[in-house]
């Protein structure tokens, strides 16, 4: 067996942690209970760590697996680093059980409160996290309103029992969302929400930057803090835009179809400067640029461009410009030439 590391006693341990929540619940099946007795004999340290969670947090001993003593394997050789039995396990335990145990009794407590929290809407009835990859992908949400996902755009969606929200710090999503007056959605970014009741918008959000395209329907935008700042009123064929940190946003009418060419695995670029153009290439780029000044920034660039044929086109970029590509830590430097 290769030697323990941190990183894997605290996998152990949070496998650990999750069993014992998977065991305790009603719904656990006869499969579940072989699936554990399958991770208790695929190392000696799991059912070491498993009973030193179990006796923390207070829980019974039918909780273990239907074997009545440690496997062989683990008692001729004891978890590498540690030489402890699993009562000496239980009796000198690591902070981070704690913590676990500690996480576990909130979680307890939370699904006891759960119900009357709903109830006042202050906690959503269901919760549902939709992670985005390498591609752009589409997703339907409970409440029947759909989203298409640009690359490494994560979402968080959460229905209450008076509204619908969801959480999207970065990234780029184009919403169709159901109409229901009684549920308003909002989109919630790094300092600004879009609210809606039923609409069709594209919500691009980069490091506290936002903007907002609207193709259907009508929303707000605003920034989250309270004092000043007017939120945005939009109608279609309006792009509203929110600098980092900022309460006060412009408006500007826009081509939506431009806009939303990323759908169908296009950038349209019209005659944008460098500065804007880089938060738009840099998803989809297996080295991402960075720009050296303002100088550089403010450089122009047009033209449509293939989403799969990016890091070819970012490459080329001394031959139409006048810049230099360097590389540094990881990125692309571009520099005026």
């Amino acid at each position: 067996m290769p030697p323990s590391h941190p990183s894997d006693d605290d996998r152990v341990t949070e496998e650990a942690a999750d069993w014992c929540l998977r065991l305790q619940s009603a719904e656990v099946s006869d499969a579940d209970r072989a699936a554990f007795e399958r991770w208790c004999l695929m190392d000696p340290r799991h059912l070491v760590e498993f009973d030193a969670m179990r006796e923390i947090w207070g829980l019974s001993a039918s909780l273990r697996p239907r074997m009545t003593a440690v496997p062989e394997t683990a008692a001729a050789h004891p978890a590498p680093g540690r030489g402890r039995t699993a009562r000496s396990a239980a009796v000198g335990v690591p902070s981070r059980r704690r913590r676990w145990a500690m996480a576990a009794c909130i979680a307890a407590t939370l699904a006891a409160c759960w119900p009357v929290g709903w109830s006042f809407g202050v906690l959503p009835g269901r919760v549902d996290v939709f992670l985005g990859g390498g591609r752009h992908r589409m997703v339907e949400l409970p409440d029947g309103s759909t989203v298409d996902l640009n690359v490494h755009t994560n979402l968080f969606y959460a229905q209450f029992r008076d509204r619908r929200s969801v959480l999207m710090d970065h990234g780029e999503a184009y919403f169709a969302v159901a109409h229901d007056a009684g549920l308003p959605f909002t989109v919630f970014t790094a300092g600004h929400r879009v609210r809606v009741t039923g609409t069709k918008f594209n919500v691009w959000a980069n490091d506290g930057d936002l903007a907002v395209t609207l193709a259907e329907g009508s929303v707000t935008v605003s920034a989250d803090t309270a004092a000043g700042g007017e939120p945005l009123r939009l109608t279609p064929g309006m792009q509203g835009r929110f600098a980092r940190d900022s309460r006060f946003g412009s408006v500007a009418h826009v081509d939506p179809l431009r806009i939303l060419s990323w759908r169908e695995g296009r950038l349209v670029f019209d005659n944008i400067t460098l500065a804007e153009a880089v938060p738009l290439l840099n998803p989809y780029l297996s080295q991402p640029l960075r720009l050296a000044d303002r100088k550089v920034g403010a450089m122009r660039i047009g033209g449509v461009y293939d989403v799969a044929d990016l890091d070819r086109v970012a490459a080329s970029l001394p031959r139409v410009l006048p810049v230099t590509l360097a590389s540094k830590d990881g990125e692309l430097l571009v520099s005026a030439r």
